[in-house]
This record gives structure tokens, C-alpha cells and sequence, in this order.
């Protein structure tokens, strides 16, 4: 959809990607099939847990991802919509097909203090996100990260940065730090005091800065 909305419908040639979290294995996919058109590659915490020999790579990082586990409550919401799917598409369904009761209440709550894209998207995209994004990306695509990590290190010339919050409870710092065994030239910037939501929430302008700095890099190489 990435392909068709965007880079084929407007024609572009080239361009920078940004991903966070399981958006990373989707950036890498597509990066690996524009490799000429890519000017810089930045991942926020990605997904990455080098598979073992002997394992099914789809199984072991889908136990890696979302372990069974009921807290901290970021964990609880993976596990539940990896391994429970029924129980997690029902929950989804109520919560979009109603999204406009459950806006209302946030908002009454909160005195209407609180408006957030996060918010909005929780309510209104939920099913999308929560269920068929995160089950077709971590069953579609996990198993082929090592593949694409590598083609990035020899077919890719962009700059690749790797940026990481040191109290990330969902993925740990050392996922970052697989990636960049697997491409040594990638810039790793563990961030600290921030966990996989404020590495970029509540830091909107110094994580602007850092991908102004990237991107101005990218055009000087």
C-alpha cells in the first residue's frame, strides 16, 4: 500500500524512511526492493532477534515480541493480540466500530486536556493496527529480517541510524544493538530515560532535530 499510495502513485524516485517499532521490518522491506532510491534509513526501535539456528523464525520471534505476559501493560496488549486473536479482534472491533463514545469519554474525563493523534488513532484504527498490521507484519515478515538487514549492509550506500530508548520495556536496547552487529556502519543512539512510546512522543522536537541532522547528512554524502 506504502508502494501504490505513495511511491508509485506520485512517481518518487527518491527518499528518506523513518519507521518505528514493527514499522521497521516494513522500512527494510521496502528498502531492500528501492535500494537506489533510498537516502537514508532511520529505525526506531526495531524488532530484531537474531533467530537462532534450528528455529522457526516466525515462531521464535513472535515468542521474543510478544512473550505471554500481563505486565507491563505495553506487553500485555502484544501478547494478547499475538496469541489470543479472537479475544483481541473482538476487543478491537468494539472499540472502532464505537470509537466516538470512547472519544467522548476520553475527552470528558480529561476536561478535553488531552488531544492526541495517539488517542485518535487508538480509538479509530485500532482493528487495523492492533490486528491485522502486527499479526501480517510479525507473520509475513519476521522470519526475513535477517535477509533484509544484510542486503542493506552491502546492496544499501544510505546512512543507516538506530535510535533506542534505554528503558524500552516492550523491545530491549539490545535488539538496536543486533542490528548494528549485523550492519556495522549503522549509527546507534541509545536514548536514555525513554521507553518505546517517549522515544519519540513528548521529544517531538528534538527527534525533529536529529532527523533534520540525518537527512542533512544524507544530502551532503
Amino acid at each position: 500500500m506504502i508502494e501504490k499510495s505513495v511511491i508509485e502513485n506520485h512517481n518518487v524516485k527518491a527518499f528518506h524512511i523513518v519507521a518505528h517499532s514493527l514499522g521497521s521490518i516494513l522500512a527494510l522491506a521496502i528498502a531492500v526492493k528501492h535500494p537506489d532510491a533510498v537516502k537514508s534509513l532511520t529505525l526506531l526501535a526495531p524488532p530484531y532477534f537474531p533467530v537462532p539456528k534450528g528455529e522457526q523464525g516466525t515462531q521464535f520471534v513472535l515468542r521474543r515480541v510478544a512473550p505471554r505476559r500481563v505486565w507491563p501493560v505495553i506487553a500485555f496488549g502484544a501478547s494478547l493480540a499475538c496469541w489470543y486473536e479472537h479475544i483481541s479482534r473482538t476487543i478491537c472491533l468494539l472499540i472502532c466500530k464505537n470509537h466516538r463514545i470512547w472519544e467522548f469519554l476520553f475527552k470528558f474525563i480529561t476536561r478535553n486536556r488531552f488531544k492526541t493523534f495517539l488517542m485518535e488513532g487508538f480509538f479509530c484504527h485500532t482493528h487495523n493496527a492492533a490486528w491485522h498490521t502486527l499479526h501480517n507484519i510479525i507473520c509475513g515478515s519476521a522470519s526475513k529480517i535477517d535477509s533484509y538487514l544484510d542486503t542493506v549492509r552491502d546492496r544499501l550506500r544510505c546512512n543507516v541510524t538506530v535510535i533506542h530508548g534505554r528503558d524500552d520495556e516492550l523491545l530491549p536496547v539490545d535488539c538496536s544493538i543486533a542490528v548494528k552487529s549485523r550492519i556495522p556502519r549503522a549509527d546507534i543512539k541509545i536514548i536514555e530515560k525513554k521507553d518505546h512510546i517517549t522515544v519519540i512522543v513528548g521529544r517531538q522536537r528534538a527527534f525533529t532535530r536529529e532527523l533534520e541532522e540525518i537527512w542533512n547528512k544524507a544530502e551532503q554524502n
